[in-house]
């Protein structure tokens, strides 16, 4: 029987429900194994940020603790990434236009 699923669910109603609570399930699961896995990486990181700096070698870096949730450092790296994308990709168009323009105007007194 599916996790969540009654009795009478089970035994009685839709035989499709039962895939439905399976996938349910599936996916509860995955997003509770992501959830660790992100709690792993909080844990390693304040490790690092406190144990971890005891064993520096004099003139490294001390590891600090993220200042922010990792999410969203993350997501505001792929904007800046995505913005720089964009600005490379007018700047493309730009000289593509100015190189036409130049090409009509040799044509043209040529």
């Amino acid at each position: 029987m599916a996790i969540g699923m009654t009795y009478e669910q089970y035994w009685y109603g839709d035989p499709l429900m039962a895939q439905d609570f399976f996938e349910a399930d599936r996916l509860r699961k995955k997003r509770e194994d992501e959830l660790a896995w992100w709690q792993g990486l909080y844990v390693q990181k304040a490790l690092l940020s406190t144990v971890g700096n005891l064993f520096l070698e004099e003139g490294a870096d001390p590891n600090m603790y993220p200042q922010s949730p990792l999410l969203e450092e993350m997501s505001k790296e792929r904007e800046a990434e995505r913005k720089a994308k964009e600005e490379e990709r007018e700047r493309l168009k730009l000289v593509a236009y100015l190189n036409q323009v130049m090409m009509t105007r040799r044509q043209r007194e040529g």
